[in-house]
């Protein structure tokens, strides 16, 4: 319990930070490219906090930050259990799939035009983005919520953190509770394949997807 209290204190210290940066800060930018740019770069701040106590008290800052176990088993819809089952892989291609599929008429009521002026901040945004979302969520805190309070846990604590972290962005709470759902299995792709890595391709793969689409910038 003390270093479940120890671990929300940092987080609650490096996102403050974050959101006292981006409300004063990132909003000065001219560009709506830029304020969504060093928004996102602002991530690192929460991330501070919790790099710096991994260091003075020697423990680890990621535990999942290793070669994916590909074929590791995952099920629908409650990640250990379930009435189907699959492998890591095979899962996330499943998911990136319909990621594709229900973007897809979005996606195409942009013209060409459109895809050619923002295809290099589709690319940056969509990387910056994903990787320090993951690393904050099922980087960091999920391998301290999973030594502390266990996986299952660990999963549902991140995933609901995660939907309200975009709340604060000015997200509907309606997409904020499809992104805390989204998060369980962020959360168990990365539980189950014991990396990161599986759900950074696929938060790039649904970035880009999003960008395209118009979502992020309207």
């Amino acid at each position: 319990m003390k270093s479940f209290i120890i671990t929300n204190v940092l987080f609650g210290i490096g996102f403050f930070s974050y959101i006292y940066i981006a409300a004063h800060w990132t909003v000065q930018f001219q560009s709506e490219e830029l304020r969504i740019f060093f928004n996102r770069i602002a991530l690192v701040l929460i991330l501070l906090p919790l790099f710096i106590f991994s260091f003075v008290s020697k423990s680890p800052f990621i535990t999942y930050w290793k070669k994916p176990q590909w074929n590791e088993r995952i099920y629908f819809p409650f990640i250990w259990s379930g009435f189907h089952g699959t492998s890591v892989k095979f899962f996330l291609f499943i998911a990136i799939a319909v990621n594709i599929v229900s973007f897809s008429p979005f996606v195409m009521q942009n013209d060409w035009y459109f895809v050619k002026e923002i295809w290099l901040f589709t690319i940056i945004f969509s990387i910056t983005n994903a990787v320090l979302e993951e690393v904050v969520w099922r980087g960091t805190l999920l391998s301290r919520f999973s030594a502390q309070l266990g996986e299952k846990w660990a999963v549902v604590i991140t995933s609901l953190g995660f939907g309200l972290q975009h709340y604060s962005l000015g997200i509907p709470w309606l997409i904020c509770i499809a992104f805390s759902i989204g998060g369980l299995f962020y959360g168990g792709i990365t539980i189950r394949s014991r990396s990161i890595i599986p759900s950074i391709i696929w938060h790039i793969a649904l970035n880009i997807l999003m960008v395209l689409s118009g979502l992020i910038l309207n």
